[in-house]
């Protein structure tokens, strides 16, 4: 084992110290760069220009050096992300490639469709014996992984539990069945040889699942309002049905979002103050705003618990009148990409984080800023 590698970590932008470990490989050879999380070996100047990492838990593993450059075990969690999002295409899409979605109050917004949001989720606790109560949002992101936001999960000695497939509360509709859509299963994706060898042809329409495990972000402090996001482990995959499908990541991490129109989607409060969720799935497009734009036209907005303002690892959406609100919180902001000539995937650019009371502002942490902690978790076997 060697001590830390100056020439590599000058180039890593997050890292100011670490371990770099030996390895094997010639460039382009398959490796490991620890708990399980494949890579491929490049030379690091060229995987960091081509948006790829190198560390994994402050860790660098190098492959068989050459005489005059550095190569190393590189990830590119954009390309995992976009060989997820073709996969799991396949199944928001007829044979004919049609979309299978029906259609191509969160403040200010109007009721969904039953169907139209497959990926949404309901978090909800159990205390003992006593019934569900659904608190959060969340998105769908492989059979067995929930995206949802840290600040979600701050409750001790209860269970977590997920309901997929949801679209009107008040109607219990989990006895019913429906289909289950057969596609491919990325094999890179975690259980993928369990999912793939699957013969269910028949799902509850409506389905709640137990939450295994919970992964929050290392560097998430409960008592800040940064590093907001966090993974859940369903104890029993999702069945994938049309009420139930896998949403996209982002896979352009570059992309500047702002003046386009998001979608947020919830079951979250309708009016500041009401302390009854939605009955109706709801759905709103809010405009992003700059992110000094908002640091600084709201500067009451911000508190103790943000002290260095708005990162670039948030987004900044919303307008008067449109926002999402308390019960949304953990939900996605999603937006549909073009594919193929036709929109039918939605891609989960954020995740519900805070705000300024509702209908005005909201704040939610950027899923294209950890791709590569998503990706790592959920599809750690594609690089």
């Amino acid at each position: 084992m060697l001590t830390v590698l100056l020439p590599v970590l000058f180039l890593l932008p997050h890292t100011a110290q670490g371990i770099t470990k030996e390895g094997v490989g010639a460039v382009g050879e398959a490796c490991s760069m620890g708990s399980g999380v494949r890579g491929r070996c490049q030379e690091v100047g060229a995987c960091l220009k081509e948006g790829g990492v190198v560390v994994m838990g402050e860790q660098v593993q190098l492959c068989s050096p050459t005489p005059s450059d550095i190569i190393v075990c590189c990830r590119k969690p954009h390309l995992v992300a976009e060989n997820l999002c073709a996969a799991w295409a396949q199944h928001w899409r007829s044979p004919a490639g049609h979309c299978i979605d029906k259609t191509n109050l969160i403040v200010g917004g109007v009721n969904a469709d039953p169907g139209e949001y497959p990926h949404v989720a309901l978090l909800g606790v159990r205390r003992g014996n006593l019934p569900i109560v659904w608190l959060c949002g969340g998105t769908l992101l492989t059979p067995y992984y929930v995206l949802t936001a840290a600040h979600c999960l701050k409750e001790d000695n209860v269970e977590y539990w997920v309901r997929l497939g949801e679209y009107n509360r008040n109607h219990d509709r989990s006895g019913e069945l429906i289909p289950v859509v057969k596609g491919p299963i990325p094999s890179s994706v975690r259980y993928a040889d369990e999912l793939a060898a699957d013969t269910a042809s028949l799902s509850p329409l409506e389905q709640n699942i137990f939450v295994e495990g919970i992964i929050n972000h290392p560097e998430y402090d409960l008592l800040l309002k940064y590093y907001d996001i966090a993974l859940l482990k369903l104890s029993t995959k999702a069945n994938l049905t049309e009420r139930v499908l896998p949403a996209c990541l982002p896979t352009d991490p570059s992309q500047d979002l702002v003046g386009h129109e998001l979608t947020v989607i919830g079951w979250g409060h309708t009016q500041f103050g009401h302390r009854v969720l939605s009955r109706i799935l709801q759905k709103v497009n809010v405009p992003v705003v700059d992110q000094l734009e908002c640091q600084f036209k709201y500067p009451d907005y911000l508190g103790r618990d943000t002290p260095k303002g708005i990162l670039k690892d948030q987004l900044c959406a919303g307008k008067t009148g449109r926002d999402s609100c308390k019960g949304d919180s953990g939900g996605p902001i999603i937006d549909q990409k073009e594919r193929g000539g036709s929109r039918c995937e939605h891609t989960v650019e954020g995740i519900v984080s805070f705000g300024r009371g509702c209908g005005e502002l909201g704040v939610y942490t950027r899923v294209s800023s950890y791709l590569d902690w998503i990706t790592g978790h959920i599809a750690p076997g594609d690089y």
